[in-house]
């Protein structure tokens, strides 16, 4: 089935990982947090990304070459976005307590719970590539008015302090150029 928008693409794949958690995790739900470009779109209607990023807290497995076709109404086109089996959440950077600031969006099944990346930790997890797609997303972030400004530059700071495997003083002057995005 086409998904008619690239919001439905992602829930219709997140179903299709609920077929594979088994009925036992009724009880306690997997959980994931969406990030990426994904997340970004779910914030500013701006950017659709032909691959969704997931972090999850058990590994489940994931149907082989998972992807959804969807509608792009901008330009008429059929579209695909695949499951990206390569990203793993040790790619960017986290503050250790996203979770308890990520902001609800489905549960599928009873068993499989669906968060979003709060805006501030969607920002922070750009920070350490820093590229120039990862500008654009932490600008049209930004410009929805839905980050706090102070909260961000606290949390990106404690993540850097205690972060391993970047370079400290370039993540800092990222951080730096996004404080000056306001």
């Amino acid at each position: 089935m086409v998904a008619q928008s690239f919001n439905e693409a992602i829930i219709q794949m997140m179903e299709q990982i609920a077929e594979e958690i088994p009925d036992s995790h009724k009880q306690t739900p997997v959980r994931a947090y969406l990030t990426g470009g994904g997340a970004v779109h779910y914030y500013s209607n701006k950017r659709v990304s032909d691959d969704i990023d997931l972090i999850m807290q058990y590994a489940v497995k994931i149907p082989e070459d998972l992807f959804v076709v969807w509608l792009n109404e901008e330009s008429g086109m059929l579209e695909q976005v695949h499951y990206d089996y390569n990203y793993n959440s040790t790619f960017g950077l986290l503050h250790e307590d996203y979770e308890d600031r990520a902001i609800h969006m489905i549960t599928i099944d009873e068993k499989f719970e669906i968060s979003l990346l709060s805006p501030e930790d969607l920002i922070i997890s750009k920070l350490i590539r820093f590229a120039q797609n990862d500008e654009e997303d932490i600008k049209s972030i930004i410009a929805t008015g839905k980050v706090d400004k102070d909260l961000l530059y606290e949390l990106a700071k404690d993540a850097i302090n205690v972060g391993v495997g970047f370079q400290k003083k370039f993540v800092e002057s990222n951080l730096d150029l996004v404080m000056e995005m306001f």
